[in-house]
């Protein structure tokens, strides 16, 4: 008798299989085997290209939905799923596009699946209090000597990316209430972008080169003189005093922490 793996592992095999699947484990002939397993592939099916829609819509509208459902169908098998929730499976969405052979005359697309998620993130980030007063105080009264090895950590929201495409032009065109001029040149250069939700919902900014640098280096956990380094490594003309003032302010920053 197989064992209680040996089942799952043949059912799951059985519902993501195209055809050509042995269905002896399921009672009955192999027409009624095959319908119920059907019954079983197409709730799945139903369900992920539910989940993953409400996570990439403008994927979705920038692709179609069949060609969306069966990019979803090909995610299922390639990355099968390994936790309960659906509101995390997605994560990998964006790396499966970079590599699925029909989005290949698309290459901006893995880039706005992961704008997407980022987003999708932000909104699932927890809580956390917004205290620029304090982290301004902070950074204040710290020793001179003692500021390049702090560390400043960011509001749990915050999500950093760049693309060689203008993905934020993109995303803005492909919302349900855009209006005006909707044309999009890919030419016209890249975005190094911060997402984070604040008190009016999920916000997405463009940034200068050397703000983004900054901030996704104390995002890896890089002290505040390793992260100016990577700073003006991206922009020579960066400027800290700047930086601070806007990001402390916008409750980006969120604390202070020696290194």
């Amino acid at each position: 008798m197989p064992s209680l793996r040996d089942l799952q592992q043949r059912f799951a095999d059985a519902v993501f299989a195209a055809s050509g699947m042995s269905m002896s484990f399921v009672a009955g002939g192999p027409a009624q085997a095959g319908e119920r397993i059907a019954i079983y592939r197409d709730t799945i099916r139903a369900n992920y290209r539910k989940a993953l829609s409400a996570t990439y819509p403008v994927v979705k509208r920038l692709v179609g939905a069949p060609f969306f459902h069966a990019a979803v169908d090909a995610y299922a098998v390639t990355i099968p799923s390994t936790c309960g929730d659906l509101n995390v499976y997605g994560d990998r969405f964006g790396e499966f596009v970079a590599g699925y052979s029909p989005a290949t005359d698309l290459p901006y697309l893995p880039d706005v699946a992961r704008l997407e998620w980022a987003i999708d993130e932000a909104h699932r980030a927890p809580d956390a209090p917004r205290a620029p007063e304090a982290v301004l105080v902070a950074l204040s009264v710290a020793p001179s000597d003692r500021l390049p090895a702090l560390c400043l950590r960011l509001e749990p929201s915050c999500r950093l990316m760049a693309s060689p495409y203008p993905i934020l032009r993109i995303w803005q065109t492909n919302q349900p209430d855009f209006a005006g001029n909707d044309r999009v040149a890919l030419d016209e250069g890249g975005d190094a972008l911060l997402i984070r939700r604040d008190a009016h919902g999920i916000s997405v900014e463009r940034l200068p080169l050397g703000d983004h640098a900054w901030l996704a280096a104390l995002a890896a956990g890089a002290s505040l003189g390793a992260a100016i380094e990577a700073a003006q490594s991206a922009d020579a003309t960066f400027d800290l005093g700047a930086a601070l003032r806007a990001h402390v302010v916008a409750g980006t920053i969120s604390a202070v922490v020696e290194g």
